[in-house]
């Protein structure tokens, strides 16, 4: 209601996008977030967030322009490298992906974070994967899974990273 009546407040259209982010609706989270883009066009979360919800469903060209945007707003932001990366190597669609572009970000999100963040050497894995550097994939993806056990965070990951190292040991792209 507080947004309804109050359309030209990016704040409240922040928080209302939220709430459908954290509900995975990502239609009426788009909307809002582009509101917000409307209202304040620096919005780094705005874009972060609709980006996610394109990628939700299905708008990976959509998610890739708002990344670029995010990261365009802040350049070193760990975060927004990552989430870039990650799209660029990983999409079903071919016409998007981009390994090398892909590395470059991944490796700069690495830096950003001292390589201490299992999910950004997994996009770094995932990214070298998509290169065509497989060698390279299963060094960074099995740094991942050392790091993500030895910080006891294996759980959160759901397996993931093992199922990735184990699709670039076989020489498949994740």
């Amino acid at each position: 209601r507080l947004a309804a009546a109050a359309p030209n407040r990016a704040d409240l259209q922040l928080q209302l996008a939220a709430y459908y982010v954290d509900r995975e609706q990502a239609e009426p989270a788009i909307e809002a977030l582009s509101r917000v883009i409307e209202l304040e066009p620096t919005s780094v979360m705005a874009y972060r967030l609709r980006g996610d919800m394109h990628l939700l469903v299905g708008g990976h060209a959509e998610a890739l322009d708002d990344f670029r945007v995010a990261l365009d707003l802040a350049p070193t932001d760990p975060g927004e490298l990552n989430n870039y990366a990650w799209t660029l190597a990983t999409s079903p669609f071919d016409e998007l992906r981009d390994g090398p572009l892909a590395v470059e970000l991944a490796v700069r999100a690495c830096e950003e974070t001292k390589y201490e963040q299992p999910h950004i050497l997994s996009t770094l894995a995932a990214s070298h994967a998509e290169a065509g550097e497989f060698d390279q994939a299963v060094r960074w993806s099995g740094k991942a899974v050392e790091l993500a056990t030895s910080q006891s965070e294996e759980d959160r990951y759901d397996g993931q990273l093992s199922r990735e190292l184990e699709a670039y040991r076989e020489g498949q792209p994740w």
